[in-house]
Formats: structure tokens, C-alpha cells, sequence
């Protein structure tokens, strides 16, 4: 089967009036690698893992436009000796009319990552810029569209689009395209689809086209008051 990943992420959020508040936390567990001594006998192995626990905040300035920050602690572990951690942010405002939504900001601020062999590299700050626009239509159907952007601050610029198609507010797919070009994720397409009933949703996505993330799968619950 070959090296694979399992990564599971949870989270939730609120709003009090004007003020919202989200929180989450993601785990990352990779197949596990064997660790060999100077004379090349297998001793053990290890099982590399990623965390990220993160929480935000944003205000409604006005009623059409909110703004937000998002501060998250992320931490990789890929062995017994080598831990690396950084603090990274995001501040973004979106704004919303009608069916027409927009959203600007910076994303990855952060203290900078040190190797083991002592470098320091920054994290893949990018300016991010988004737009979409959704419609509904004969009553039973909807169809949103969004178009996304994102610059990196040493050059790499990556683009994405998707479109989501939605019947009785029940049943979804959806289907997009992300041109990675030189930045940190490489390009990838995915399909896929959902249900909602009762505040509960239940969705799909599948990676492919893509050499690094083809065959991925991913699944998410949710729940909504």
C-alpha cells in the first residue's frame, strides 16, 4: 500500500451578538519509518506525528462586513530527538451583499521554524484573496461559485475554483480545481458531496490529479443549533 497519512481535526464556534468565537484542533499520525543502528539492524520504529490547536475571534463591523484573527500553536514530531513548533496567525475581513461574498487578508504570520541542523525558514506567509457567489433558483435548486487566490510572500502564487451545486437545501456536490504552481501545496482537483438534515451535515471530498495527494479522502460530521 505505501506510505499514508491519517489526519482527524475537530472543532467549533459561537456568535454573541456581534462577536464570534471558534476553536479547533488537528491530529496527524504518518506511517511509521524504522530506525536502524550504526551497523544497519533495525532497532524500532516511529510513527512521525503533526498537531495544530488554534482559536479565533472576529466582530461584525457592519452589517455587511466582519473582521476576524486567528491564532493557532502548530508542532511537528519526527522523531525521538527533532520536535518543531511555531505560532502562527491569520487576519482576514470579509465582507458580504446579497449573494455576493468577499473575503481579504494574511495568512501563516508567524515565528520562524528552526531545522535540525540549525536553519531557520519562515512559514509560507501568503496574502489570500477570495470571492463567491451564490443563487438559488425554482425553489428546490442552488448553485454557489467561488474563485480563490492566494500570493505567497517569497513569489509562489496559487489559484483555485469551485462550484457547488445544492437540491431542497438537502443534497450536495461538489466539484473544484487548485493550481499550485510553485507554492508549499501542489495542485490538485476534487469531487465530492453531502448531506444536510435537521442541523446535522455529512460530507465527502476525493483528491486526485495530483501525484503527492492523489487517493486522499476525507470525510467531515457536523452539527449546527
Amino acid at each position: 500500500w505505501g506510505p499514508s497519512s491519517t489526519v482527524a481535526a475537530a472543532g467549533g464556534s459561537f456568535v454573541l451578538g456581534k462577536i464570534g468565537v471558534a476553536a479547533g484542533l488537528l491530529q496527524g499520525t504518518h506511517s511509521a519509518y524504522d530506525i536502524t543502528d550504526e551497523g544497519g539492524s533495525v532497532i524500532g520504529s516511529f510513527k512521525p506525528t503533526d498537531t495544530q490547536i488554534s482559536a479565533g475571534v472576529s466582530y461584525k463591523v457592519l452589517p455587511i462586513l466582519s473582521v476576524g484573527a486567528n491564532v493557532g500553536y502548530a508542532t511537528s514530531k519526527l522523531s525521538d530527538k527533532y520536535s518543531y513548533g511555531a505560532v502562527k496567525a491569520d487576519v482576514m475581513a470579509m465582507a458580504k451583499i446579497g449573494g455576493l461574498k468577499a473575503a481579504f487578508g494574511l495568512k501563516d504570520l508567524g515565528t520562524a521554524v528552526t531545522s535540525a541542523s540549525g536553519a531557520k525558514f519562515a512559514l509560507p506567509t501568503h496574502v489570500a484573496l477570495g470571492a463567491g457567489y451564490g443563487m438559488s433558483f425554482a425553489k428546490k435548486h442552488s448553485v454557489d461559485a467561488l474563485l480563490d487566490a492566494d500570493y505567497y510572500l517569497d513569489g509562489g502564487l496559487a489559484l483555485a475554483a469551485g462550484i457547488e451545486y445544492g437540491m431542497n437545501d438537502f443534497v450536495f456536490v461538489r466539484g473544484g480545481y487548485r493550481y499550485g504552481g510553485n507554492s508549499p501545496i501542489p495542485s490538485f482537483a476534487s469531487i465530492g458531496a453531502g448531506v444536510k438534515f435537521m442541523g446535522c451535515k455529512v460530507n465527502f471530498a476525493y483528491v486526485l490529479g495530483s501525484e503527492t495527494m492523489a487517493n486522499t479522502l476525507s470525510f467531515s460530521i457536523g452539527y449546527t443549533l
